[in-house]
């Protein structure tokens, strides 16, 4: 075999793992956001995939080892439709209402909501599980904030003493009680509209909590 087929066989070879990791994931996705974790089953994921047992265990390890790296991506592909400190605009208020609006979009879609409940009935049994969604999740939602305000900070726009704590006062205003309602299932997700309103008051709220410069 040539040096040039045996590249392109390693090619494909990894191109037909990452499809069939990408596939397990997304069936993984649906099992257990459905069933939560302690009633999905690996069988249930396979079927909805094909293949063996063999090809999670080969990627993943195991059932936990899969719900792992099922919240992993989930908060990767959350993080990733965030603005980053290198995007931002001269306007603040106009950078935080994005922000703002994506992230509250985010905690009311469907997946993120029964990620949340799946995690919380899983955290008293597997307290890793927990840390790994907090880590990944709203951990890094708060990191990727705090770069931005730092960003604005630095340029002089804003003046913050500790932009990790600011960013996290305001993500909290975002979720808000309403969040939690949600996801106990005392209320339905809010409109776009009352979603764009509750970030506009979180907004009022934070910006009269900083100090403006210049203004």
């Amino acid at each position: 075999m040539s040096e040039i087929a045996r590249k392109s066989g390693g090619r494909r070879q990894r191109r037909d793992s990452e499809e069939l990791r990408a596939a397990l994931l997304a069936a993984a996705s649906e099992v257990f956001l459905e069933e939560g974790f302690q009633s999905a089953s690996i069988e249930a994921v396979i079927e909805k995939v094909g293949g063996s047992k063999r090809a999670i265990y080969s990627h993943f390890g195991g059932k936990k080892e899969l719900f792992l790296a099922l919240v992993t991506d989930a908060s990767s592909k959350i993080i990733d439709s965030l603005p980053r400190s290198d995007e931002v605009s001269g306007d603040f208020g106009w950078t935080l209402k994005t922000f703002g609006m994506e992230v509250s979009r985010v905690l009311m879609m469907p997946t993120t909501l029964a990620l949340y409940r799946a995690v919380i009935a899983e955290s008293a049994r597997q307290p890793d599980v927990a840390e790994t969604f907090f880590l990944n999740g709203p951990g890094r939602v708060a990191k990727r904030l705090a770069e931005v305000l730092n960003q604005f900070e630095a340029s002089g726009v804003i003046s913050i003493a500790d932009c990790q704590r600011a960013a996290e006062r305001f993500l909290g205003m975002l979720r808000d009680d309403v969040h939690l309602r949600v996801v106990l299932g005392l209320q339905p997700p809010p409109s776009e509209n009352e979603l764009e309103q509750s970030v506009d008051q979180a907004i009022e709220i934070f910006l009269r909590g900083i100090e403006t410069r210049g203004s």
